[in-house]
């Protein structure tokens, strides 16, 4: 089996600066809204950023796996991992690490759906 390229750190910051757009409710809501389905959305509160943060630093996700399902069709959500553990096991595996040094606004989507790695 061949192995894969490493994932270039470059590419996936602007993949998902292209993705997430301008820092606002909207494009917050929309980024909950393409990780959660909607009848859970039904019952979270996703009325402002902070409550959007919230919510999204309570699920365990692959950041090159959301933007992969986000471009690859509207209804496909990334998968969730049940536990910190599980998402850091197939992050190293996959070798699908976000940079995390190349995050510009602390409290941006990405900080949100940041986990340590490594």
């Amino acid at each position: 089996m061949a192995r894969k390229n490493k994932p270039k750190p470059k590419k996936i910051v602007a993949r998902f600066n292209r993705y997430f757009g301008e820092d606002n409710l909207d494009n917050w809501q929309r980024l909950c809204s393409d990780i959660f389905d909607d009848s859970e959305l039904e019952t979270r509160d996703i009325s402002s950023k902070t409550k959007c943060r919230k919510l999204l630093k309570s699920v365990f996700i692959n950041i090159y796996d959301l933007l992969d399902a986000v471009e690859s069709s509207p209804k496909k959500k990334p998968e969730r991992f049940k536990t910190h553990a599980a998402l850091v096991n197939y992050t190293v595996k996959t070798r699908r690490i976000f940079p995390r040094d190349k995050v510009k606004n602390e409290l941006g989507p990405v900080r949100a759906l940041l986990r340590e790695i490594l």
